[in-house]
């Protein structure tokens, strides 16, 4: 981290913490009135400043610290409320709200706010894949004479997010007007109005404004600069400078989160505070201290917001960097906590919304603790190491520890590799931020030189992008933790214990905590606790989908299906170890089975790709094309060896059109080693297929009869044979499905069914990861997420 100016500022004076509390009140209180409505706002505001009142009242002519910060705390809580409940009134005046519960068609007159984003998760047929933020100014509907008519239009003012698809949509900047029509759908309580779902393009287009399309073309020439770097460089170069990660791969996305980085692609602060040190440090230089140095920062906090968008990290930095520009011109000290709180309390006030969003609280969190922390942990490490190297360790270990609780709650997790990771990318940050903007700023006058000096931030790019992928591959990297409100505070609790402690308690918990975090990473390494020893079958948790694994020696598996997401199949992947794909089996091609093939495919060598006959996904052909995946057609009576594994393809015929009921359908079957206690075990995978082609099954093969493991069709649907369920005779069911999915999945009807079939049956979205491990008699089962391995029972 690089402070604003020249130097690390200095904090050896107490601190002035009397904003901090203001801020906080301000902060609970907006966020939580945000998700409700205007009346209960209107109602808190009104408690609010009442009790302040009062409690002015009763303090007067014996007026203290603690009084006075008790009126600021409920006098700026209450101007949190008032802000909330005016956003509150405005979205639920407009039309939209009523619109979106009836899901009614809308003609909507639209200012975008943002850049178009692609939608999280992959890409299917008939979804939005884009993400636009909007200003909704005027609604049209449709009147009550005919569906060709409309009424007029309604004047209004309200945040939208807009879900469309197309080259004209991904091409809109921030700023320009357009037309757009769709179903209003609702977007939950809060603070926006609606969802548009869009299907053509935008009508009656308008430029944007001239600083957006100067900001939009100076983005779009530092991409064009950076694409002669290799890759990952030339899309991690623009995301890591303005946060333009429009390029990045969901590979390289997933590494960055893995390895504790995605701060780097989001633009954090760190990035203002870089520019802006470099800008005052040049006018000191130049020996122009005070107003000029202050304007030439303003300058630089106006077009980093404006080339990085005003996302909630940058916002935060700007507000807070505007706030230094005026005591640094006014001659002042620097302000240190109290601009971080005053810019809590203006950006609340501004816009209520950010109380709800993670970047922010992020954003918050780590600046603080790098504010509280980090300069003491400086000062004291310095002692045993360079400063440099104390400073750097210091500011990493103070913003991940600020941030655990957050991180804990949107992760899941506790990552002890981020800051390591953190610590080795610091070096490259400056040089890939500084030299980024500079490469952007020579792309407007000379393109050809920007894209040879691309190199010099590229490289610095390459060895972070280096880091978070060697961070992510490391096992153990991670300790799974409950992402609940519970799970946050017991973490706050333990971090705040843990800051407490001084002298010889706080190293002998230091010292017990580091020794048993050896020892548990120790056993992690060499007995790992997932994947279970002499584990078989796997069937990964990867969301509404299938990816199942079939080990084929160390490192070496058969993955059939890759699921709806690539990063998904590919941590489940990496968490078995698998290295090598001999065989890759697409079942069909729905996204839900073929989507997440990228991260099948991401650092692993595949022997071979089976699909079924008129297989269409065409983002699969096309990334086997490009990896030189070797193809062929698997149709009934194909047999193929892969030791321990015999996988015969029972279904479909060679003639088959393709779709659910065109699904390969595999036997496998598992012959122990030499030696081995284990009983054979036959695997019965069914991909999509439903009642037609179950019943032809049963009635051309004596195959499916009688299997110790069934994975269930098309993920529990309705659509089941009863008898072809009943003729397989199961130990074990496996239903790959995701939790609260759309279509229903798996169906109580099926589900039944499976109890009267199968006496024992696992399902992802309840048990997690879903291990089968051969057993003497039967198959075992062990799963991620409920512990130690299950029986038949």
């Amino acid at each position: 981290m690089t402070y604003l100016g020249t130097d690390a500022p200095d904090y050896a004076h107490t601190p002035d913490l009397r904003l901090v509390a203001p801020a906080i009140g301000t902060w609970v209180c907006t966020a939580a009135l945000s998700g409700g409505t205007s009346r209960t706002a209107v109602l808190v505001a009104a408690a609010l400043t009442v009790s302040a009142a009062v409690v002015r009242a009763l303090a007067r002519g014996r007026a203290g610290p603690a009084r006075t910060l008790v009126v600021a705390v409920l006098a700026c809580s209450a101007a949190g409320a008032v802000a909330t409940g005016g956003r509150l009134a405005t979205v639920e005046s407009a039309p939209l709200p009523d619109l979106a519960r009836e899901r009614a068609w809308a003609e909507v007159e639209l200012v975008v706010t943002d850049d178009p984003r692609r939608r999280s998760g992959p890409p299917e047929p008939g979804r939005a894949e884009l993400v636009v933020r909007a200003r909704a100014e005027s609604v049209r509907t449709r009147s009550a004479d005919g569906p060709a008519g409309t009424a007029a239009p309604v004047r209004t003012r309200v945040p939208v997010v807009v879900l469309a698809s197309g080259a004209a949509w991904r091409s809109l900047l921030p700023s320009q007007r357009v037309r757009a029509s769709g179903t209003v759908v609702p977007a939950g309580r809060g603070l926006t109005g609606a969802l548009l779902v869009v299907r053509g393009p935008p009508g009656d287009v308008r430029p944007p404004s001239p600083w957006h399309a100067w900001a939009g073309d100076a983005r779009a020439r530092l991409r064009g600069a950076s694409s002669g770097l290799p890759e990952p460089a030339d899309a991690l170069l623009p995301a890591l400078v303005v946060g333009d990660t429009s390029g990045v791969s969901a590979r390289t996305s997933a590494a960055f989160e893995d390895s504790g980085l995605t701060h780097l692609l989001a633009v954090s602060g760190s990035n203002l505070a870089i520019m802006t040190g470099v800008a005052l440090a040049a006018c000191r230089g130049l020996g122009r201290p005070g107003w000029t140095a202050a304007v030439t920062g303003a300058a630089t906090i106006a077009v980093f917001v404006l080339l990085a968008r005003p996302e909630p990290s940058v916002l935060r930095a700007a507000f807070m960097a505007a706030i230094a520009l005026a005591a640094l011109a006014a001659g002042r000290q620097r302000v240190g906590l109290t601009a971080l709180a005053a810019s809590v309390l203006g950006l609340l006030l501004f816009d209520p919304g950010l109380a709800r969003s993670p970047g922010f609280a992020l954003s918050v969190l780590s600046t603080g603790g790098i504010m509280a922390l980090a300069p003491r942990w400086r000062d004291r490490w310095s002692a045993r190491m360079p400063r440099w190297a104390a400073e750097a360790v210091a500011v990493a270990v103070a913003a991940h520890v600020a941030c655990l609780p957050v991180l804990a709650v949107l992760s899941a997790e506790v990552n002890w590799v981020a800051v390591p990771a953190n610590i080795l990318a610091a070096p490259a940050v400056p040089v890939a931020t500084v030299g980024g903007f500079a490469v952007a700023g020579l792309a407007l006058v000379w393109p050809t030189l920007a894209a040879a000096a691309a190199w010099v931030p590229g490289a610095a790019v390459l060895w972070i992008a280096a880091v978070a992928a060697t961070a992510a591959r490391l096992p153990g990297r991670a300790v799974p933790w409950p992402a609940t409100a519970a799970g946050a505070a017991v973490l706050a609790l333990l971090v705040v214990l843990l800051l407490a402690l001084r002298g010889r308690a706080a190293r002998s918990v230091c010292a017990v905590g580091l020794a048993a975090a050896l020892a548990a990473l120790t056993l992690h390494w060499l007995a790992p606790a997932w994947p279970p020893a002499g584990w078989a079958v796997v069937a990964c948790r990867i969301g509404q989908g299938d990816a199942l694994v079939l080990r084929a020696g160390d490192g070496r598996a058969v993955v059939v299906d890759t699921g709806p997401d690539p990063v998904a199949v590919s941590r489940c992947l990496r968490d078995l170890r698998v290295s090598e794909i001999a065989l890759l089996v697409i079942t069909h091609g729905d996204s839900d089975h073929a989507g997440g093939t990228a991260g099948a495919l991401a650092g692993r060598s595949v022997g071979a790709a089976l699909l079924p006959p008129g297989f269409d996904h065409p983002p699969t052909m096309r990334l086997l094309r490009e990896e030189a995946v070797p193809t062929r057609t698997g149709s009934a009576g194909h047999r193929w060896s892969l030791p321990p594994w015999t996988l015969d393809a029972v279904w479909p015929p060679p003639d088959s059109a393709g779709g659910n009921d065109g699904s390969i359908v595999l036997l496998a079957r598992w012959s122990p080693p030499s030696g081995g206690e284990a009983a054979r075990m036959r695997v019965l995978l069914t991909g999509d297929i439903e009642e037609p082609a179950q019943r032809e099954l049963l009635r051309t093969t004596h195959a499916v009869r009688g299997v110790d493991v069934l994975k269930v069709p098309h993920h529990g649907a309705g659509s089941q044979e009863p008898r072809f369920i009943a003729a397989t005779r199961p130990d074990l069911t496996l239903t790959s499905v995701g939790a609260d999915n759309p279509y229903g999945h798996p169906e109580p009807a099926t589900r039944s069914l499976l109890r009267s079939v199968a006496p024992a049956n696992y399902r992802t979205d309840v048990h997690g990861d879903i291990a089968v491990v051969p057993g003497p008699t039967a198959p075992e089962v062990v799963c991620r997420d409920a512990g130690g391995p299950r029986g038949r029972g």
